[in-house]
């Protein structure tokens, strides 16, 4: 039985699928929108392009926080994240 005053070792699960966006100019700041909200208008093509879908049960990449995308995407619609691991890494 487990105790209810304990908090858990594993992380809370990912509500929602989300597409991620990549700022061309500064590649470390990503932007995740659920997919079932509009793409804010500030992720224009010119300054953005699309990286790849977050499913659920995908790796989040380093820097993002499940728990602060669930709040930031109910109050703003989407989140903004730095990959917090050096770019030489995730590419390998």
């Amino acid at each position: 039985m487990s105790n209810p005053l304990l908090a858990s070792a594993s992380p809370p699960a990912r509500e929602c699928t989300y597409n991620l966006f990549r700022n061309r100019k500064r590649s470390e700041l990503l932007c995740a929108v659920p997919e079932h909200r509009p793409v804010p208008s500030f992720l224009v093509p010119k300054d953005w392009t699309f990286e790849r879908p977050l499913h659920v049960a995908d790796p989040a990449p380093a820097g993002f926080e499940d728990r602060a995308a669930t709040v930031g995407a109910r109050f703003n619609g989407f989140y903004l994240f730095q990959i917090t691991a050096s770019l030489s890494k995730i590419a390998a």
